[in-house]
C-alpha cells in the first residue's frame, strides 16, 4: 500500500490521513511505504507507526519551493525508486496461475 502527505510529521502521528491508511493495511498484513513532500520522522518513528518506509521529495531535492514547483518529476522519480525496491524483493516469478497474489 502506498500513501502520502505534504509533510508527513509529528502531527502526522495524531490521527492524519497515513496513519489511518497504515493502521487499516497492518491490519491485513498489508506493508505500507510512504511518500511525501518531507518528512521530520526517523526510523523508530516511522517503523512505530506502521510505514514500511518513507520516501520524501526533499531526499531528491533539498530546496522545498523547488519540490513544489517540481512535484510531478519528481515524484516519478519515487515512483521508479519505489517501484525498483518492490520488484527487487518480489519472489521469482510465478509459473502458474495459482502462484499469482495481488
Amino acid at each position: 500500500m502506498i500513501t502520502g502527505e505534504g509533510s508527513l510529521d509529528e502531527q502526522s502521528l495524531l490521527g492524519k490521513t497515513p496513519m489511518g491508511v497504515a493502521r487499516a493495511a497492518a491490519a491485513q498484513g498489508v506493508p505500507v511505504i510512504a511518500v511525501c513532500g518531507r518528512t521530520t520522522l526517523d526510523h523508530g518513528q516511522a517503523a512505530a507507526a506502521g510505514f514500511e518506509d518513507i520516501y520524501a521529495l526533499t531526499a531528491l531535492e533539498t530546496d522545498v519551493n523547488r519540490c513544489i514547483a517540481e512535484a510531478g518529476p519528481l515524484l516519478e522519480q519515487l515512483g521508479t525508486q519505489i517501484s525498483a525496491g518492490i520488484a527487487a524483493n518480489r519472489p521469482a516469478a510465478a509459473s502458474t496461475k495459482e502462484d499469482l497474489r495481488v
